[in-house]
């Protein structure tokens, strides 16, 4: 068994080609498609503590919905940036330098049709952003969905230009113990490992939520770091540490911070 291609099955990626659909995720993705399907155009915020999926999340639906998306993974832009580059985006040339007449000519351009922008780490954003957001909002122009932190999200939600309007509030959670064994046992399976799917029993699965708390940043880097100690221990003849064991994920625990050595 490559245990190094193992490993490189839990790296962290935000691609959806390795994105667990799990029933929280089917969720809000069913509810955003029946907010989009059955409302007017209004700002949409995802929140969830960091690690929790967001940004694979908003990679996923990017690819999962038939409605035309315009993705901003960082968001340290220029309101006229911002403005110029969903202008550019119809293939239209840029008519003005005013940011005012840049506005009336993006919403002229967008105004019958079904865009939706997404933002995220929206919790970066500046004032200045959060003031055009809110006025291509009021346009009706597009729709928006925002990703941001749980804990900064507060602080935001709470800004004048959102807090006043139509909005909906969407939190992407951990996962549960039962999603956790699912998706390791789906992705080993995907791997051909299924022989090692049954040597992680449920005393494992519960070790490993436990020291994840069921995020999927943390889990995958715990598996990922047990199975380069594997594979590390097999290529050294290290005989204790050839299987994935109760000291195997100790070990990458430690490495990983969750535990105080």
């Amino acid at each position: 068994m490559n245990y190094l291609e193992l490993a490189q099955c839990f790296e962290e990626q935000n691609s959806s080609e390795h994105y667990h659909q799990n029933s929280e995720v089917l969720h809000i993705k069913n509810t955003i498609e029946s907010i989009l399907n059955n409302n007017t155009k209004q700002l949409l915020f995802l929140t969830g503590e960091p690690g929790v999926g967001k940004s694979a999340f908003l990679n996923y639906i990017e690819e999962q919905f038939t409605y035309d998306i315009i993705k901003f993974d960082i968001p340290f832009l220029e309101p006229i940036d911002f403005v110029k580059i969903l202008i550019q985006k119809t293939q239209t040339e840029v008519a003005n330098y005013s940011l005012e007449e840049l506005i009336k000519q993006v919403i002229s351009l967008y105004q019958n049709s079904n865009y939706i922008v997404v933002l995220d780490e929206a919790q970066l954003l500046s004032k200045d952003m959060i003031e055009i957001i809110r006025i291509l909002a009021d346009s009706k122009a597009f729709w928006f969905i925002l990703a941001m932190h749980e804990h900064e999200s507060q602080k935001i939600l709470k800004e004048p230009q959102f807090a006043s309007r139509p909005h909906k509030v969407l939190k992407l959670q951990n996962i549960s113990m039962q999603e956790c064994r699912e998706y390791i046992y789906t992705e080993l399976q995907n791997k051909n490992a299924s022989m090692l799917a049954d040597e992680i029993t449920k005393k494992h699965i519960k070790d490993i939520y436990r020291l994840s708390n069921g995020n999927m940043r943390v889990l995958k880097k715990l598996l990922y770091t047990s199975f380069l100690l594997i594979d590390y221990a097999q290529k050294k003849d290290k005989e204790h540490y050839k299987a994935f064991n109760k000291c195997i994920l100790t070990m990458a625990a430690i490495d990983g911070g969750l535990i105080n050595a």
